[in-house]
């Protein structure tokens, strides 16, 4: 016996590869090329009676599979309002830049139609892939969008805009030279759905309006519509390797109490967790320049809770184990008319008795690791219980240090008020002795000047005496002369002055200075005798 006898959907799949295999190089790259849109294969629903007998087995299991007939009938009758404006395409290419193969995997189906949808021409492409490969395929013709397209080809991503289509759903416009296409793609399941129209064409809306009129059609025959690409791993055929369908089962034990405490062991059994312990953080006060009494306290650190283990022992916890695949990944294996996978339910069952043991051996350590915790906590609790008690004790003794520190401190800072008067008094008094000394040579220095211009006067020659004037008629005669220049004008005669009555004593040399004052005492030293 074949492989293909074996899995029909193999058979069903090849045949998908070599139909696709003679498509063309892609709609959108058609469009970009400015060509009409076009297909490798045009057949019209209802198909011509001179088809070879050879093909009729392939087709006639393909046109009985739920992809063939959901992708077809939506088609042949679109949505309200679209209008055809060609036949219905088989073995259709994916549009640029989806056109390349995805790992090696082609379509079970792919149909194409050319639509007329208020006036924009639009390009509809439906393919749909085996059980779970829709997802897997769509993430990585996205993720290789720019290298399928090629280099000649530029690609810019955009939102779809609005509610998205299907599952997920993607929008790129693409450029060649001064010709532009834009492609949206969305999901549903394992078929996926592109549209190719001009930049300015809606496909966003005209999307949602295909994604609405699939998902009816999907309805009652696609199992997941909201698949994802981890569910291709329940194929054989997946990218990512093939992992063995699993469900949740629930595996649990019995519970166990709370452990007995310790005879003599002087601990008591609190809930879990213990109750709250008031301690409030208190901050010593910096040691200062100067001496105080009594001394700090060794700093301690407040204590912390320990932590509480749950409430009871977890006894009941969920594993995977293998179970009959029977539906299949994404839109499941009757979609694309496969064979679900061959199930081993004896094999299954020891293994799965395997984890359930193994699980609930892990339970079973868990309830005695949970009493053994709970013994330690009522434990760790009693300890943080004392060391509670002691921060108390503590803080009460770092308040009353701080207190009596507080007040030394009150003390030191009084006394440095005082001491800054004190030097301050001693400012003013050593200012007064320097004005007093400034005004004395003041003085002194103005007497001194006062019996120099004596000595000067003194030494002055007596002034000539003035001469009589002349008769009148030579009067006549003077005035027409110049007058004497004031440097030749009779300057008063100077006289000698009493300097001790010119000269007056400054005030300041008979004030009496200002007392001297009292120097502060430091504060006293706190500390007794012997410990200072």
């Amino acid at each position: 016996m074949s492989v293909f006898e074996k899995r029909p959907g193999m058979a069903l799949a090849a045949g998908a590869v070599a139909l696709t295999a003679v498509a063309g190089s892609g709609l959108c790259a058609l469009y970009l090329s400015g060509m009409p849109f076009v297909a490798s294969e045009q057949v019209s629903v209802e198909e011509k009676a001179s088809e070879s007998t050879a093909a009729k087995p392939v087709f006639a299991e393909i046109r009985d599979m739920p992809a063939e007939k959901v992708l077809s009938g939506a088609l042949a009758e679109p949505p309200k309002g679209w209008r055809p404006s060609g036949t219905l395409q088989r073995s259709a290419s994916q549009p640029v830049p989806y056109s390349c193969a995805v790992n090696d995997t082609a379509p079970s189906v792919a149909l194409s139609r050319l639509f007329s949808v208020d006036g924009d021409r639009v390009q509809v492409v439906t393919a749909a892939y085996t059980a779970g490969l829709g997802a897997e395929v769509m993430r990585q013709q996205v993720k290789e969008a720019q290298s399928c397209a090629g280099s000649a080809v530029a690609i810019n991503e955009s939102k779809v805009g609005g509610k998205d289509p299907g599952a997920e759903a993607h929008r790129v416009f693409t450029y060649k030279g001064s010709n532009a296409a834009q492609v949206v793609s969305f999901r549903r399941g394992d078929v996926l759905a592109f549209l190719v129209g001009a930049p300015d064409t809606p496909l966003s809306r005209i999307a949602r309006e295909l994604d609405e009129h699939l998902a009816a059609g999907l309805k009652d025959v696609c199992v997941d519509q909201k698949s994802v690409a981890a569910d291709a791993s329940r194929s054989p055929w997946s990218a990512a390797g093939y992992k063995p369908y699993t469900v949740k089962d629930k595996v649990a034990v019995r519970d166990v109490p709370l452990p007995a405490v310790p005879a003599a062991s002087g601990i008591e059994a609190v809930p879990l967790p213990g109750p709250e312990i008031k301690v409030e953080y208190v901050e010593p006060a910096a040691d200062p320049y100067y001496a105080v009494w009594p001394p700090m306290p060794k700093r301690m650190d407040v204590p912390k809770p320990p932590k509480s283990p749950a409430k009871a022992a977890v006894t009941e916890t969920s594993i995977r184990i293998l179970a009959e695949d029977k539906q299949g990944p994404g839109c499941g294996w009757a979609f694309t008319g496969m064979s679900p996978m061959v199930f081993d339910a004896q094999a299954a069952e020891q293994t799965n008795t395997g984890r359930r043991q193994e699980a609930s051996k892990k339970l079973a350590a868990g309830t005695q690791q949970w009493q053994q915790s709970v013994l330690d906590y009522w434990t760790a609790y009693d300890k943080y219980g004392q060391a509670a008690d002691d921060y108390k004790g503590y803080a009460k003794e770092v308040r009353e240090v701080n207190k009596a520190w507080a007040a030394i401190g009150a003390e030191w800072d009084a006394y440095w008020v005082s001491y800054a008067a004190y030097e301050s008094a001693l400012g003013v008094r050593a200012q007064f002795f320097r004005d007093q000394e400034n005004a004395e040579q003041s003085y002194v220095n103005a007497l001194a000047q006062c019996e120099a211009d004596n000595r000067r006067v003194a030494e002055q020659p007596k002034p000539k005496p003035k001469p009589e004037p002349e008769d009148s008629d030579d009067k006549d005669k003077d005035e027409d002369k110049e007058e004497p220049r004031e440097e030749e004008q009779e300057q008063p005669e100077a006289k000698q002055v009493d300097c001790d009555s010119a000269v007056s004593v400054p005030a300041i040399l008979d004030w009496a200075p200002p007392p001297v004052p009292s120097e502060p005492a430091p504060p006293a030293d706190p500390r007794p005798e012997n410990r200072r």
